[in-house]
């Protein structure tokens, strides 16, 4: 019997209803910032997968790489910020600030484990054309709202500057042309710890420098003491207090938008694509289910150029939407029905079939989602099929109801039943259908 991919799923109709709600939630609150949607096609040439300073070389053991009939070299998508630098840098005519959604599926050649797959799905915005960090702050609010619209109350936002990064690798005297392979090792503090860190880091630099560096680096807390403490420390740095200065202003703002209580400064973090240029974040939230962070992102001012393109700086922020979905399905936060369908239009005697089609289109034409039964069951079986879809409504079509033009509806849900003409039907149940 055939399976899905390792790394893969199928997603069955009560699963896809839960999956839909994340989507258009997520969709609607992207649009109210003023985000427009783009699409990208799901590979790409590998060469700009492959870009040093994107991906790199090295990303080929992480993707999906492959060779097409002409010998071309692809790969599928691993996120969808590369795919929109390439759209941007090909289409300068773009009128600034480009601001664009795009959700998703990416695929990454991970290890399958809880809350990573390696065909997943992202949703993303980004803020093309912006220097400030109004534009970095704007692209975590999204997300704060988006957390929140979903229903999830306990969450935060850990902040940090590759700024300040670089600052400390200037700082503790680590060759330049090696912060990209530190950064990567950094990046897998949580996943491997501080004790495995250090072993890798010491294949890269000294073991005094390892130390100097862990130590700048392993300092978190809420803003205001932390980035004091670390001014101080590492002020001399230009490079570092320019990033410190970009952390302190966005903690600033944050107050106007009412976010600045969930921002904690964690100088670990370190997101590890090359890319990234100035401030990251990445938000958790508290639950039972550790799946780590569920979005993160960061400002990325040379990728555009990198591709071809003008400079233009740029930011964005990506939601993990199988995360989100696994925690919300763990939590038992999802309050949906299990069926798209609202009304069955049950068929007494089949000869009325063509009567109960023409009651469904007019249900139909006024937004409500209906079926009818096109097995040829009697009414017991319809019901039955009714009770195991969990369709909530039914309305009886017989010889009786046509002949007085008033119908028997009945609630699935509590048994209970009224008595209507069609157009109190049409009036009364269109008003009564879930946005989503």
């Amino acid at each position: 019997m055939f399976q899905t991919p390792r790394g893969t799923r199928d997603f069955l109709p009560i699963e896809m209803i839960k999956r839909d709600f994340i989507l258009e939630t997520v969709r609607r609150v992207f649009e109210s910032y003023g985000f427009d949607p783009l699409e990208t096609p799901a590979f790409e040439e590998w060469n700009l997968l492959a870009k040093k300073g994107s991906g790199g070389e090295e990303i080929k053991n992480e993707i999906y790489y492959f060779k097409d009939k002409s010998n071309r070299e692809l790969g599928l998508r691993f996120d969808l910020t590369v795919p929109m630098a390439r759209v941007v840098a090909v289409n300068p005519q773009l009128s600034k600030p480009f601001k664009r959604y795009q959700i998703g599926r990416v695929w990454r050649y991970d290890r399958p484990q809880a809350g990573r797959y390696r065909e997943f799905w992202q949703a993303d915005v980004d803020i093309v054309g912006a220097k400030s960090v109004e534009a970095d702050l704007e692209c975590i609010v999204v997300m704060v709202e988006v957390l929140k619209k979903l229903g999830f109350e306990k969450f935060s936002v850990r902040l940090n500057n590759r700024g300040v990064l670089n600052g400390m690798i200037e700082f503790v005297d680590i060759p330049k042309k090696k912060s990209p392979a530190v950064f990567r090792i950094l990046d897998k503090l949580e996943k491997i710890g501080d004790k495995d860190v250090k072993k890798e880091l010491k294949s890269e630099i000294n073991s005094k420098k390892v130390e100097e560096l862990l130590e700048l680096i392993n300092r978190r807390g809420k803003p205001e003491g932390i980035l004091k403490k670390e001014m101080k420390a590492l002020g001399s740095n230009d490079t570092a207090r320019i990033g410190l200065e970009e952390l302190k202003e966005i903690v600033e703002k944050a107050k106007v938008y009412g976010i600045a209580d969930r921002i904690e400064i964690d100088f670990s973090l370190v997101r590890g694509l090359d890319y990234y240029t100035g401030p990251i974040f990445e938000i958790s939230v508290e639950t039972k289910k550790n799946v780590g962070s569920v979005a993160g992102g960061g400002r990325y001012d040379n990728l555009i150029e990198l591709y071809g393109g003008n400079w233009t700086p740029a930011t964005g922020i990506s939601l993990g939407v199988e995360r989100i979905y696994e925690i919300m399905e763990a939590e038992k936060m999802f309050r949906l029905p299990e069926t798209k369908t609202f009304f069955f239009v049950l068929c007494v005697d089949e000869k009325l079939k063509k009567n109960a089609i023409r009651i469904a289109q007019k249900l139909r034409k006024v937004g409500i989602p209906t079926q009818t039964d096109v097995m040829g069951r009697n009414m017991k079986k319809q019901l039955e099929y009714v009770n195991s879809a969990k369709i909530p409504f039914v309305i009886f079509v017989g010889e009786k109801e046509l002949k007085s033009k008033k119908f028997t509806i009945r609630n699935m849900i509590n048994g209970e039943q009224k008595v209507m003409n069609i157009e109190t039907i049409l009036k009364v149940f269109s008003k009564l259908i879930p946005l989503s």
